[in-house]
This record gives structure tokens, C-alpha cells and sequence, in this order.
């Protein structure tokens, strides 16, 4: 695991190349030579991995009283997000070894206050740390100073995180900082926050530790994307957080606050929630919730909440059941950053055999009013297909396309197997065993009405729905 800067996109040719070998390969497995291979996730370095069915992404939002702590589970890979204070440290501790928790590949001190970093020498007391990313702010406390001891003493790799590094933990996993830029915003500590976007297919995480204020205002203007469906409030929801044209950008549709009961800062600011609630996001509240979860499996999310985080999921492998305390299953809303490639694949005009039931591939869903203005948020849109039979079934030249057939997506050999489900977006990103992207910059579908017309590569209608 080590930190790069952002990849290159797959150019043109290279995905025509890798769409030509999947079309032989369905030749193959057509003549019964092959078993049906997974939907392949196309890196933008050109390769592809075979996609983990159980890599699901566990997120829990530790309550730590007055503080910020947040591990993600995803796979067999971990990630530590704060501690909270010097008193909490044990409980952190007592809470990750509740989750199976053994090791901590990537441990991350958005900034050196003692409510973030303050139970960071228990976890390193009790656990070995793969690497830590920390803001490079300098700070005189002894706390802080004895965790750069610790670091040093254990001989952990040690990282400076700068907007656009990219963490490489899983082949699956995007990770990409957002702030602070490599000119710092002067030498304010809760400024110069680390800032991630986890993103797992379509789904993306703000973790903003204590950015606010100018942090905000900059992200806006940065060219970055902060757009995504689960947010992290900043600064425990002050005043000085969740600016309205920064909530606005962002557009979350669940936001967890991490605070204390009856603290003596006044956390939540009512200013603050009331912006989160006017576009219309889930607040959930560790003073109030306790520990909250959201388990994803890269195209829609759960959310539940529990006083203890071994009640909601006991181990790391263990799938939780969408009851409890408080449950809210919520339909994606894709705003991944814009890509200026349209990697549809071009298909080489030879028959391909059709392999699997194809009557068997329905619409599932579709949403063809992107929330806000559309032309703004072209992912927004999306036609869901999902596969109802016993038989995995190629899709390769298969098209879909709006009622005025102005519009036409063509399918690249990809294989949708049994009870699985594949999105279609309209606008551009990375191809993975979940999302396909027409590569559009306009909106595709009528917010009055429309209908997404699916067939198959002999032009047969296979569904149609409309909305």
C-alpha cells in the first residue's frame, strides 16, 4: 500500500482491445471450454481483477462522546479514521476487537486535536498499523509528539496526505484526499483537516474530520469532487462546518454527526442541520444513535445504529441484517467526478453467440430525473437491469435506448449472473462489476416521461419500461 497520484484514464484503443479478448473469451465459454467469468473491473491503468462477491464495505461510525472516530471494514482490509479523546482510547480498542478487528492497514489523523488523535496510543499500543496519513500540521502538545514517537519507534511508514494522492489498500477501494492542498490554509489545525472520498462502485464517503469554513469554500472551487451519497460531518456540525453552498455541492443523502450528549459547545448547530435537512439528507446523531453503520455492497447502502458496535455486525465477514434500532435502505444517487473519456466499448462488428436466458434480464429500476439540475448531474440518471433467471447471461451487443431511439448504448461482453444487478448510467466513469456508463455529457432520458428500450444483439426486445 503506498500513495500515487491520480492514474491515467484507459484510452480508447486499449478498451477496444480488452472488449475484443472478452468477445473470444465468450466464444470459448460458449463451446463449453470455459466456465463464466465475473464482470471485470477495468482499472485506469488498462487491467482488470476478478471482482471479490463478498468484498462488501462495513463503514461504522464510532460514538466516542465528544469526538471523532470512524473505522471502515472492507474485505480483509482496515481503516482507522481518529480516535477520539485520551479516555475513549479504550473503549476504541474494546470496539474494534468487538469487530474482529486485528490489524489497521491504514490509520488516518485528520488533524493533532486531542478529540481526534487522543485514543490513537491505545490503538497503537494494541494493534500493528500498515501506515498512517496524518495532515503534516506541526503541533507542540505532548500527545501529539508522543504519537510521532510511537510512529518512529514502530517503524510505521508515515505519509503527509496532499489533495489529489490517491491510497492504494484494494483494487476495488478509490480513495482519493481532497484536502488540505499542498499550500496550507494557514496554520489552522481544524482548516487543514485531511478530507477523503471513499468511493466503493457507486457509492462515495465525505470524511471531513474538522474542515469548515475556508476548507469548504476551497473544495467547492478545487475542481475536485465532493459529491457523495454519505457524508461525515465536519467539526461535530458547528457553526464553522456545512456551509450551504458546500452541503449543496456535496448533496448527502445520509449525514452522521459524531458528538457528545448535552456537550458544552452547543453541537449540532442548528444552522448546520438545518442546511443538511434542506437537501433533504438523513441525520444521524452519535449522541442520540450511538454507533452507526452503513454496510454497501457498491451500488445502494443500509444504515443502522445500535449503543454497541459488536450488535450490529459481530465479525468481519458476518453480512448484517437490515433490522434494528434504526434502519433506513436508501437507492443510490451516483455523482461520480467527471471523466472526459467515454470508455463505452466499441464492439467488432462479428457475431456473438448469445449465451444464457436473455428473457430472463429485466429493467429492475430507473430513474430518469436526476436529482437537481441534470445537466449537472448526468450519473443521476441511471437504467437498473437485473437478472431474474438460473443462468448467467452475456450481454455483449445487447442496446439500450431512450423511447425516441435518438440514444443508443451498446453493451460491452460483460456477464450478469444470477440474481445480480448492473446500473447503466448516463454520463461517464469507471467501468466495474456494478456501473456501465454511456459516456454521455447531456442528459439521456425525459424528466416527463420516457421509456428505456432493452434488446438484444439480434434487435430483439427483450423489456421495456417506462417512467
Amino acid at each position: 500500500m503506498y500513495l500515487k497520484s491520480q492514474k491515467k484514464i484507459v484510452p480508447h484503443r486499449a478498451v477496444a482491445v480488452i472488449s475484443l479478448i472478452f468477445i473470444l473469451v465468450s466464444c470459448i465459454a460458449a463451446s463449453g471450454c470455459l466456465s463464466y467469468p465475473g464482470i471485470p473491473d477495468f482499472g485506469p491503468g488498462g487491467s482488470s481483477h476478478p471482482v471479490e462477491k463478498d468484498g462488501k464495505l462495513s463503514a461504522y461510525f464510532l460514538d466516542v462522546g465528544q469526538g471523532d472516530s470512524s473505522l471502515i471494514i472492507f474485505g480483509n482490509k482496515t481503516i482507522l479514521i481518529d480516535a477520539g479523546e485520551i479516555d475513549m482510547g479504550d473503549r476504541v480498542v474494546s470496539d474494534l476487537k468487538g469487530l474482529g478487528v486485528t490489524r489497521i492497514d491504514l490509520l488516518v489523523a485528520t488533524h493533532p486535536h486531542s478529540d481526534h488523535i487522543g485514543g490513537m496510543q491505545k490503538v497503537l499500543d494494541n494493534f500493528p498499523v500498515g501506515q498512517v496519513l496524518d495532515s503534516g500540521m506541526p503541533h507542540s502538545s505532548v500527545l501529539y509528539e508522543r504519537f510521532l514517537e510511537t510512529i518512529d519507534k514502530k517503524n510505521i511508514p508515515f505519509k503527509v496526505a496532499v489533495q489529489g494522492d490517491t491510497i492504494d489498500l484494494d483494487p476495488a477501494l478509490r480513495i482519493l484526499v481532497l484536502s488540505p492542498p499542498e499550500k496550507r490554509f494557514g496554520d489552522d489545525l481544524n482548516t487543514n483537516s485531511i478530507v477523503l472520498r471513499i468511493s466503493y462502485g457507486t457509492i462515495n464517503f465525505l470524511f471531513t474530520g474538522d474542515a469548515g469554513g475556508e476548507a469548504e469554500t476551497a473544495l467547492v472551487k478545487s475542481g475536485y469532487a465532493p459529491d457523495a451519497q454519505i457524508l461525515k460531518v465536519g467539526h461535530h456540525g458547528s457553526m464553522h462546518s456545512s456551509s450551504e453552498a458546500f452541503i449543496a455541492r456535496v448533496h448527502p443523502e445520509t449525514a452522521i454527526i459524531s458528538l457528545g450528549l448535552d456537550n458544552p459547545y452547543g453541537h449540532p448547530h442548528n444552522r448546520a442541520v438545518e442546511t443538511l435537512t434542506d437537501v433533504g439528507a438523513t441525520i444521524y446523531r452519535t449522541d442520540r444513535d450511538g454507533t452507526v453503520l452503513v454496510r454497501s455492497d457498491g451500488i445502494s447502502y443500509a444504515v443502522k445504529t445500535a449503543k454497541y458496535p459488536g450488535d450490529l455486525v459481530p465479525t468481519l465477514t458476518q453480512k448484517p441484517k437490515v433490522t434494528g434500532t434504526s434502519t433506513a435502505i436508501v437507492p443510490p444517487i451516483p455523482t461520480l467526478p467527471a471523466i472526459p473519456v467515454n470508455i463505452s466499448i466499441p464492439l467488432p462488428s462479428i457475431a456473438v453467440p448469445q449465451i444464457g436466458n436473455a428473457t430472463a434480464v429485466v429493467i429492475s429500476a430507473t430513474r430518469f430525473n436526476a436529482p437537481g439540475d441534470d445537466r449537472q448531474n448526468v450519473n443521476g440518471e441511471w437504467v437498473q437491469l437485473t437478472n431474474r433467471g438460473d443462468d448467467t447471461v452475456l450481454l455483449s451487443g445487447w442496446t439500450l435506448s431512450d423511447n425516441s431511439r435518438s440514444t443508443q448504448y451498446t453493451f460491452p461482453a460483460v456477464y450478469l449472473v444470477p440474481g445480480e444487478t448492473v446500473t447503466i448510467f448516463s454520463g461517464t466513469g469507471t467501468l466495474n462489476n456494478t456501473a456501465l456508463f454511456m459516456g454521455k455529457t447531456e442528459p439521456v432520458w425525459g424528466n416527463s416521461g420516457d421509456s428505456a428500450i432493452l434488446k438484444d444483439g439480434s434487435g430483439k426486445i427483450i423489456d421495456l419500461k417506462s417512467g
